[in-house]
């Protein structure tokens, strides 16, 4: 009977420990998973709202508050999480199809200065001599430390055709630069492209609405044209700041076959992306492919880089970008007002989070000046045919051989691969003679078309 007692006990000792156990369980699952009361921040923020309206020496404007509110939170998460308001969200919203005013550069503001991330293409910021990595100090004599970021992006926009001083700093630069700007208003062509002997030059300056599209355009003109022998493709990415990301989503799904472009992940699930290329959508040609980075490529140019290299679709020449692997996403408040904030971050299909570290090209380039010779016939090169009584090459029509040695099919292949190659280059284009990095992709390329045609004649 003792013993049965002593069962009895404690079985109900551990059904009421089971009890309080999963009370306590349920207690602190609610502290952990309640989220925290906004009400007292709300609070805070009204009483400082009210008592400003109310004894400020000025009444000042409600919905100004609101705004420099606004602005003020979004401004201390990153330097791409802004507020948008009247002037700037219809700036915004022109940038993104392509047509916009101002001196024509992608911006942020850092350490009390705007920071130029990239000169676009043809705007006054690039004609003048501006460069990425450049912090503008001041505009039209006046600090942008005091001027504050809005007011600095404000003054750099303006009338067409009206002129801006603005005071820059260069890293390696003993003192502060100086240039005049003329403001301007431009419709952006985001695709510019041009035919170097046997290669296809694709210029891509920004991600517009229309780049994708305009983009197969051009490459169906040049491959239309039977005169065109194009055996590689160049994409030039420099100073590209990048735009929307579908556009370069949708760009690098044009050189893609297969393959994973881009992922995203983020606080919330809902920013857990995946995106892949499609196997039925339209396709380049596959050739050969050398894509041009430097510090100026972001964003949208650093995902299309990163899916083309993890891909192994194409070698990447020049500098390391950017770094701006961050997702922004647009909320809207109404007609004249939106929130731009950080909501995700951008990984390469290999996993590598471009964020703060961009890209790194498979061959690291700086841009250079270089010289080149003359092409002219009475440059003479001083070699051993120069020389009296040389031992004259089998090939020159008084050679005595009787029994010249064969050469073979292969070689003989390859001895014109090259001879086609210096041929080409006897006819140096003006960009290759001005562009140190592209011509190096160039030299490049023709490497591995020579490579290719061998692989083709092997088989």
């Amino acid at each position: 009977m003792h013993k049965q007692n002593i069962i009895l006990f404690m079985r109900q000792n551990f059904i009421a420990s089971i009890i309080l156990y999963c009370l306590l369980f349920s207690l602190n699952a609610n502290a952990i998973f309640k989220s925290e009361s906004n009400d007292k921040y709300y609070d805070k923020f009204k009483k400082a709202f009210e008592k400003i309206q109310k004894e400020y020496v000025k009444e000042p404007k409600k919905q100004e508050l609101i705004d420099a509110a606004i602005d003020g939170m979004l401004s201390s998460l990153d330097p791409h999480s802004v507020f948008l308001a009247d002037d700037d969200y219809d700036f915004f919203m022109s940038s993104t199809i392509g047509e916009f005013g101002g001196i024509g550069a992608e911006i942020i503001y850092e350490s009390g200065a705007v920071k130029i991330i990239s000169p676009i293409d043809g705007l006054g910021a690039y004609k003048a001599g501006v460069k990425a990595g450049d912090f503008i100090v001041k505009i039209n004599n006046d600090f942008v430390s005091n001027l504050g970021f809005n007011k600095a992006v404000s003054e750099l926009r303006g009338e067409p055709g009206t002129k801006l001083k603005i005071t820059v700093i260069r890293e390696g630069e003993g003192k502060p630069l100086e240039f005049e700007i003329t403001r301007e208003i431009v419709k952006i062509d985001a695709i510019k492209s041009r035919i170097d002997n046997n290669i296809a030059y694709i210029r891509v300056s920004t991600f517009n609405e229309k780049s994708s599209s305009d983009l197969r355009k051009e490459f169906r003109k040049i491959f239309a044209d039977k005169n065109n022998k194009i055996e590689g493709i160049i994409l030039d990415l420099r100073n590209n700041p990048g735009g929307l990301l579908d556009q370069g989503v949708n760009i690098s799904d044009y050189f893609l076959k297969e393959g994973t472009i881009v992922s995203t992940k983020g606080r919330n699930i809902s920013s857990d992306i995946v995106l892949s290329a499609s196997k039925d959508s339209p396709k380049a040609p596959d050739l050969p492919m050398v894509v041009l980075i430097n510090g100026g490529s972001a964003s949208a140019s650093e995902i299309v880089a990163g899916a083309l290299q993890d891909n192994k679709r194409a070698i990447l020449v020049g500098t390391k970008t950017y770094g701006k692997g961050s997702v922004q996403t647009l909320f809207k408040f109404d007609e004249r007002s939106a929130l731009k904030f950080t909501t995700a971050l951008y990984y390469t299909p290999s996993g590598r989070s471009i964020q703060a570290e961009g890209i790194d090209p498979d061959i690291k380039i700086e841009n250079a000046k270089a010289e080149y010779a003359s092409n002219s016939k009475d440059n003479l090169r001083f070699s051993e045919a120069s020389l009296k009584n040389h031992i004259k090459n089998e090939k020159e029509p008084d050679a005595k051989s009787k029994d010249p040695q064969k050469i073979s099919k292969d070689n003989l292949d390859s001895k014109n691969d090259f001879k086609k190659q210096d041929d080409e280059k006897d006819n140096f284009s003006e960009e290759y003679k001005k562009d140190f990095q592209y011509a190096r992709a160039y030299d490049i390329l023709q490497g591995l078309i020579i490579s290719e045609r061998r692989n083709e004649r092997r088989k």
